[in-house]
């Protein structure tokens, strides 16, 4: 397998890396900034996690431009919708740890050992209305669809088992967690 060619003009300014290589976007299509993406989600008390989430984002945003752009199909569009639905789950599960986090915090409580996806769901719904219901069932049934990150048995067909519908669905949601996070404050 080909090894990926990195090449640094300009050690003060990475976003000259690679400058010699041909551009995969007009400028037009390059995602937006993190600063974007930091003020989108400036609920998010911790500044390491916001800006976590706003590089998620702007990944999020390279990978629909990509398959928007250029024909993808079979194999690789599956892999792909499996990479952007794995990214939306790790963005939410950040996003409910910092905000449960920060409401315990606030009312002198300590966070629990177990941190999981699962628990920051029940929590973020049940406890303290982060979500609401159609999130919580949808955040859960992605949280399962997270766990095929490992590599299955030949029963399980990486091939055809994630689609364009299922990833569209979950850029939706994403935007809904948003709306509900600024309707909520």
């Amino acid at each position: 397998m080909e090894l990926l060619i990195k090449k640094i003009v300009n050690t003060e300014d990475r976003r000259k890396d690679n400058s010699d290589k041909k551009e995969l976007f007009i400028k037009e299509r390059h995602p937006h900034s993190a600063a974007f993406y930091k003020d989108q989600w400036s609920f998010i008390q911790d500044v390491g996690v916001r800006e976590n989430i706003a590089y998620q984002m702007q990944y999020l945003e390279f990978l629909t431009h990509l398959y928007n752009d250029y024909q993808i199909y079979l194999t690789i569009e599956s892999l792909l919708c499996k990479d952007i639905m794995v990214a939306v789950g790790g963005i939410i599960e950040a996003a409910l740890f910092d905000m449960i986090q920060s409401v315990k915090e606030k009312a002198g409580l300590k966070m629990e050992d177990r941190t999981d996806f699962t628990m920051l769901l029940g929590q973020a719904y049940h406890e303290y209305s982060l979500i609401n219901e159609d999130l919580w069932h949808f955040f859960h049934n992605l949280r399962k669809v997270r766990n095929n990150l490992h590599l299955k048995a030949a029963d399980f067909q990486e091939h055809s088992a994630y689609t364009i519908e299922q990833v569209n669905e979950c850029i939706t949601k994403l935007d809904d967690f948003l709306s509900y996070q600024k309707s909520i404050r």
